[in-house]
C-alpha cells in the first residue's frame, strides 16, 4: 500500500510541476489520484479487518480527513488559475473610469449655459459613458467570479468528476 500511494504522490508532483493545467483536468477525470488513495485505505481496512493500532486509526482517520480537504484547494486551485481577469485589472479599469469621468465633468463644466446646467448632449454622452463604464466593470467582476454573481460555471473538480464518470 505504501509503494502505491508514494507512486500516486510521485505521480501527482511530476504533473504539477511539468504539465498544464489541461493535462491535470484530463488526468482527474481519467482517475483520480486522491480518490485512488482513499480507495487504498478503503482496501487496506478490508484487507485487515479493521484491527489495527491506535497509531494506525490516527493515521487513517487523519488521511480521511486531509484528502477532502486537499481535493477542495486542489478545485479552488484550478478555478483561481481559470480566472481570466488578474486583480490588477480591476484596479486600472477603475482609476481608468474614474480620470476619464472626471475629466469629461471638468471638461463639460466650461460648456454650461447661464443656469450653470450643461447642454442636453453632454447629458446623454456623459450618462452613456457612465453605464457602458458600470456595465463593463460589472460583466469583468462577474466574470472573473465564475461561481458567484449571474454568469456561473460548475467547479472544475465537480466537472471532473461528471466526466471521469462518463469514462466508465
Amino acid at each position: 500500500m505504501a509503494r502505491e500511494t508514494s507512486q500516486l504522490v510521485a505521480e501527482q508532483v511530476r504533473m504539477l510541476s511539468t504539465r498544464t493545467r489541461g493535462a491535470e483536468l484530463l488526468g482527474i477525470m481519467r482517475a483520480d489520484p486522491y480518490a485512488q488513495i482513499l480507495g487504498l485505505i478503503d482496501e487496506y481496512h478490508l484487507e485487515n479487518g479493521y484491527e489495527f493500532t491506535p497509531q494506525q486509526n490516527s493515521l487513517t482517520e487523519c488521511l480521511r480527513q486531509e484528502i477532502p480537504e486537499i481535493m477542495e484547494a486542489r478545485a479552488k486551485r484550478l478555478s483561481d488559475e481559470a480566472s481570466s481577469l488578474p486583480p490588477t485589472h480591476f484596479l486600472v479599469l477603475t482609476i481608468l473610469t474614474a480620470l476619464i469621468l472626471v475629466g469629461y465633468t471638468v471638461a463639460t463644466l466650461t460648456l454650461v449655459d447661464e443656469g450653470g446646467v450643461p447642454s442636453q448632449e453632454a447629458r446623454v454622452v456623459f450618462t452613456g459613458l457612465t453605464a457602458i463604464y458600470v456595465l463593463f466593470f460589472n460583466f469583468c467582476k462577474d466574470l472573473n467570479s465564475p461561481f458567484d454573481g449571474v454568469y456561473q460555471i460548475k467547479r472544475s473538480s465537480a466537472a471532473s468528476y461528471l466526466l471521469q464518470v462518463k469514462w466508465l
